[in-house]
């Protein structure tokens, strides 16, 4: 009698149990999209070492985060103020099975924000392919037209999202620069304040032009002063010491003679005195600093307009590879799969009952 009992109640339970998945259930549409997150900022490349050691591209990084915002509580609050989900979730639109409840004794059913986000969540299927780095997005609805609208009304929102992000970042990293201009304003004026107090202090432009410029007239002098010498021996031979041609080239000689001392001392210098090569070398210090301060207060400029760019930039845009489809008929319930799983559920719990029962009678009897 037990038995019959229950093979009964199992029956009663299938025919609920398809009653409910025929009639009742609630029907839901489909719409399903592909898109691609592109980087226009920069050219994107495949990182092979990141790939042999496990790491995520930017790619990657990037889509994951757009996927955790589609799944944000923010993306649902978007959501909810054009479609109105949370009345959705709550109306006879959905089944007595599928809908929450503002009375609910179940924690399950009942009217939360918690459960308000799963039955979101539940509806959005979010999909990343590492091989193509695309992303598949569905939402289920009721109505396929809205299912349609949401998911195209997605998309679009986190692309504005996504690129207030990179702005955010950018603005960040642009006060930063701002800062650093300033600073390498200073360093360079300082640079150039250095130069000219040592061109003022040693009344020079540029002690290496006085160095080349003293090398070459000491060198004339040179030449002079053997082209003198050798005229001198020559004419000695046949005048007289005391003849006024000889005494006017001894003087020519002393002269000269003399101008390449005082500037053999001025290119050697003097005990109390910096020789001059010590001077060029300080001044090609002082020369080579503001250079370099130069150059990094001219690199600080460009990197400032390039990160102004990106403030004002679209950086990153998701490209729909696939378009929301419009779905013709419905997705959900799977009726004939659903019905055999019931059936599978409650063969297994009836034949693990059944068993019991048989145990206990026959230990019984």
């Amino acid at each position: 009698m037990l038995k019959w009992l229950i093979r009964v109640i199992f029956i009663v339970l299938f025919i609920l149990a398809a009653f409910y998945i025929t009639k009742k259930e609630t029907v839901r549409y489909e719409s399903n999209s592909i898109a691609l997150l592109k980087d226009l900022s920069k050219k994107q490349k495949i990182d092979i070492g990141n790939l042999l050691l496990g790491q995520t591209s930017s790619t990657m990084k990037d889509s994951k985060v757009m996927e955790l915002y589609i799944r944000s509580h923010e993306m649902f609050d978007y959501i909810d103020k054009k479609y109105h989900l949370r009345e959705h979730y709550a109306s006879k639109e959905l089944d007595f099975a599928q809908r929450l409840y503002k009375d609910s004794m179940l924690p399950m059913f009942k009217m939360n924000e918690s459960n308000f986000m799963k039955k979101y969540n539940d509806d959005l299927l979010v999909t990343y392919d590492e091989a193509s780095g695309t992303i598949e997005l569905k939402f289920i609805h009721t109505d396929p037209k809205i299912a349609q609208n949401i998911l195209k009304d997605i998309l679009k929102h986190a692309e504005d999202v996504i690129n207030q992000f990179s702005r955010e970042n950018a603005k960040v990293a642009l006060g930063f620069i701002q800062k650093q201009k300033q600073q390498k304003r200073k360093e360079f004026i300082n640079s150039i304040r250095k130069l000219i107090n040592y061109q003022n202090k040693h009344n020079t432009i540029d002690p290496t032009v006085d160095v080349n410029r003293k090398t070459k007239i000491l060198a004339n002098l040179e030449s002079e002063l053997i082209k003198y010498k050798v005229e001198y021996s020559s004419k000695l031979k046949i005048l007289s010491p005391n003849a006024a041609e000889i005494r006017m080239l001894r003087e020519t000689i002393s002269r000269i003679t003399a101008s390449l001392n005082r500037l053999k001392k001025e290119l050697s210098g003097k005990k109390n005195r910096k020789e001059l090569n010590v001077n060029v070398f300080d001044f090609q210090i002082l020369e080579s600093d503001m250079e370099f301060a130069k150059e990094l207060y001219r690199q600080t400029l460009i990197n400032e307009e390039k990160t102004k760019i990106e403030v004002s930039q679209k950086a990153k845009h998701i490209v729909v590879v696939s378009q929301p489809t419009l779905a013709d008929d419905y997705t959900y319930p799977n009726k004939v799969w659903d019905l055999f799983t019931v059936m599978i559920v409650l063969l297994f719990i009836y034949s693990i009952i059944m068993t019991g029962v048989t145990i206990v009678q026959n230990h019984k009897d």
